[in-house]
């Protein structure tokens, strides 16, 4: 099973992240196998980490959060708060293998369905995905939540390798789930390819 860690930083803890990466990088090295993406959110200038999000394997949510608590940044009081969603990976790129460009920004963008958005989808299920095909220069990792049984799409990833927020805010205006209204709610944030 794949798995979205999404976590918030409370305000306040730059210092204390700052001092704790050594030992954060140390716990990330023991699941350098299972990681498919790491890395921190950042404010859009670029400039504070205001969270961090893994993409990651592991046998059920129970591992997944035994993971994350043992983080050195959980454990020292960093994470205001820790997001934990099934995920199911619609490509096969990882972060260890993704040919990287430069001077692009790349943004995590999460978007959480309406209810009863099952209806929605079916229809529009080709076109997203060939519309996500079409910009797949752009899409570095994508794929549905899913609730904890696997049964359920509750939302939906993307990882973006664009030149700037507007490039990412333009790609998803078109996306053909948003502009139909499976998304009820969705954040774009800044997201940058950490220690994996």
């Amino acid at each position: 099973m794949h798995w979205m860690i999404k976590c918030r930083s409370k305000p306040g803890t730059d210092e204390v992240r700052k001092a704790t990466i050594p030992a954060h990088k140390a716990h990330l090295d023991k699941y350098r196998e299972v990681t498919w993406f790491s890395g921190p959110i950042f404010t859009d200038d670029g400039n504070s980490a205001i969270g961090s999000l893994r993409f990651i394997e592991f046998p059920d949510r129970a591992a997944a959060q035994a993971y994350i608590e043992a983080d050195p940044y959980a454990t020292e009081g960093i994470f205001a708060g820790i997001d934990i969603q099934r995920w199911r990976p619609a490509l096969e790129h990882r972060q260890l293998t993704y040919a990287r460009k430069e001077d692009t920004q790349q943004y995590i963008v999460h978007c959480t369905d309406v209810a009863g958005s099952a209806a929605l989808r079916e229809p529009l299920r080709q076109a997203h995905r060939d519309y996500l095909d079409a910009h797949g220069d752009q899409v570095v990792a994508r794929g549905p939540l899913l609730s904890d049984d696997g049964e359920t799409i509750v939302g939906s990833a993307l990882l973006l390798d664009v030149a700037d927020r507007a490039e990412a805010e333009a790609l998803l205006a078109d996306e053909p789930f948003n502009k139909a209204g499976v998304y009820g709610h969705f954040t774009i944030e800044r997201w940058l390819f950490g220690h994996v």
